[in-house]
């Protein structure tokens, strides 16, 4: 047995600070992706009022091959029923098909994305999804792997998902562990 003396202070308890947080998520939009984007779509739609909390906002960020790719939305709220259905629409509208597999420049753009978001509300944290059913087909390794370094350096958080059979398993777990 042990005599434990313990002074309980009277002190009231610190208040919980919620900071908002940005979630970045960068979703590969390659040709390959063509039969199952459909169905990340609706995954997303139905994760996302799960994961947003009320001061939170959303950035999504498109890829597919050189040259294709964007910020599909950028430090979008998402706290109410309306700007729900709004994130929805562009989602449904904009996240479709198209070309190649290319990683660093959607890495790079989340980035920048960090960047400009940190000028409008600097008290924010960056938490970043990257998800991706291929391999990259347009960069050195190399230049992806510094992408991740940098995009990795603004955020709080990184998920990187592969998705399906074909992904680069080896490139996709050096980008998270470089992350």
């Amino acid at each position: 047995l042990y005599l434990v003396q313990q002074t309980v202070s009277k002190a009231a308890p610190k208040k919980k600070v919620e900071v908002p947080t940005n979630h970045i998520v960068v979703i590969d939009c390659s040709g390959s992706m063509y039969g199952e984007l459909p169905k990340i779509r609706e995954q997303l739609k139905k994760k996302l009022p799960k994961l947003i909390g009320e001061k939170d906002s959303l950035s999504v960020v498109w890829f597919s091959g050189r040259g294709q790719f964007g910020a599909l939305l950028e430090d979008e709220p998402v706290s109410t029923l309306t700007d729900l259905q709004a994130v929805n629409k562009a989602i449904d509208k904009y996240l479709q098909c198209v070309g190649l597999t290319g990683f660093k420049e959607p890495l790079e753009e989340a980035a920048k994305v960090v960047e400009r978001i940190k000028k409008k509300r600097p008290d924010s944290v960056f938490s970043l999804f990257f998800m991706s059913d291929g391999c990259d087909n347009c960069w050195p390794r190399g230049d992806v792997l510094k992408a991740v370094e940098k995009a990795a350096g603004a955020v709080q958080s990184c998920t990187f998902v592969e998705y399906g059979y074909y992904a680069d398993r080896p490139l996709l777990t050096a980008m998270a562990e470089k992350a």
